[in-house]
C-alpha cells in the first residue's frame, strides 16, 4: 500500500516579522475570539508519535497532546508517525502514518433529553480508525459519525472500524458494530459482522464485501496504534527531550521555529544553563531518547549535545 510522505510546508516568500507573528497568532486564537465554527472544547489531541501537525486556515503547526481542535482543522502525520484524537463523547480517532484527516464537522449537544455527538470527517489519504471505549459507551450518547474517502462515505452508529484511502484503493473493515458504505448511484453496502471487509481498487470493477483474515485484522489494528518507545507524547507525559541550550534567546527561538515547522512541538525555557529548547510531555525515557536520536540525525536541528530528563 503506497502512501505519500508529508513534509511541513515552507512559505513561498518572506514577510515582515511583526506581520507574520500577528497573522500566525490570529489563526490559532480560541474559537470564542474568532468568527469560526468551534469544535467541542474537549476535542483534543490525546497522544502523538512525532512528527505530526495540525493545519488551520493553511497554517501548519506541530501537533501536541492537549491541543484543541475544531471544524476545519486538518490533522497530518508523517511517515512513521501516529496520532490519537479524543472526541467530545470520549470516543477515539486513531491516525496511522502518512495520513491527512480533515475535520469537517464537530458538534455536541442535547436533544429530546439525550446527549448527542455528530462528527464528519474526510480521509484525504492514509489510515483512520474510530473506536468507542467503555467510557464513551457508558455515557449513552447518540452518535452520528461519517467518514468520506475518495470513493465512498462510511456512515457509523457507535462502533469500532478501520478505513484507509490512497491512490491505489479505498478499504473499510469493521471490528465491532456496523457501518454502511455508500457510493454514488450504487446500492449501500452493510458491514455488520466483526471482520467484514470492503475494498475497491482504482480502475478495477468493484467486488462484493468479504471477510478479513486474522492476519489482515492484526495488520489493520497495528496501523493505527502508537508504537511505544518511538517518540510518543501523551497528555501529562513526565519526560522531556532537551534538544539544545543557547546563550542567546534569538538562537533558541530560531531552533524552536525550525522544530515546529518540522512537526516537533518545541518550547523555550530560560534556565541557569541558558535558553533551553525542549519537547515536553514525552511518555517515557525510551520515547525521549528515541526522539533525541531522531533529531540528532538531522544536523539542522542542533541536537548533538541534547539530553533527556524527567519533567
Amino acid at each position: 500500500m503506497k502512501t505519500a510522505r508529508h513534509q511541513p510546508l515552507l512559505p513561498s516568500r518572506r514577510i515582515a516579522l511583526a506581520s507574520a507573528l500577528l497573522l500566525g497568532a490570529a489563526a490559532w486564537l480560541p474559537a470564542t475570539t474568532r468568527a469560526a465554527t468551534p469544535a467541542p472544547a474537549d476535542t483534543v489531541v490525546e497522544a502523538v508519535q512525532l512528527p505530526a501537525w495540525v493545519e488551520r486556515n493553511g497554517d501548519r503547526r506541530a501537533a501536541e497532546p492537549g491541543q484543541r481542535l475544531r471544524a476545519g482543522d486538518v490533522a497530518v502525520t508523517a511517515s512513521g508517525s501516529r496520532a490519537v484524537l479524543r472526541l467530545s463523547d470520549n470516543s477515539l480517532v486513531k491516525l496511522g502514518e502518512a495520513t491527512e484527516l480533515a475535520l469537517q464537522g464537530l458538534e455536541a449537544g442535547r436533544k429530546d433529553g439525550q446527549d448527542q455527538m455528530a462528527g464528519k470527517f474526510r480521509l484525504i489519504t492514509g489510515v483512520f480508525r474510530y473506536a468507542t471505549d467503555y467510557r464513551s459507551k457508558a455515557l449513552g450518547i447518540k452518535r452520528d459519525v461519517s467518514l468520506q474517502t475518495a470513493t465512498a462515505t462510511v456512515g457509523v452508529r457507535g462502533t469500532d472500524f478501520w478505513a484507509m484511502s490512497d491512490a491505489e484503493h479505498d478499504a473499510v473493515c469493521v471490528f465491532e458494530g456496523a457501518v454502511a458504505v455508500m457510493r454514488d448511484g450504487r446500492e449501500t453496502i452493510a458491514l455488520n459482522q466483526p471482520g467484514a471487509f470492503w475494498v475497491v481498487f482504482t480502475g478495477q470493477p468493484e467486488k462484493p464485501a468479504g471477510q478479513a483474515t486474522p492476519a489482515q485484522l492484526n495488520k489493520f489494528i497495528g496501523q493505527g496504534d502508537l508504537e511505544p518507545g518511538q517518540g510518543v507524547l501523551v497528555q501529562g507525559g513526565q519526560w522531556r527531550t532537551v534538544v539544545a541550550t543557547f546563550p542567546r534567546l534569538a538562537e533558541a527561538e530560531a531552533l524552536r521555529m525550525r522544530l515546529q515547522k518540522a512537526g516537533y512541538p518545541a518550547s523555550v525555557a530560560n534556565t541557569v544553563r541558558g535558553h533551553e529548547v525542549r519537547v515536553l510531555q514525552v511518555a517515557t525515557r525510551q520515547d525521549a531518547e528515541a526522539l533525541l536520536r531522531k533529531l540528532q540525525a538531522d544536523p539542522s536541528m542542533s541536537a548533538a549535545q541534547g539530553r533527556v530528563e524527567g519533567a
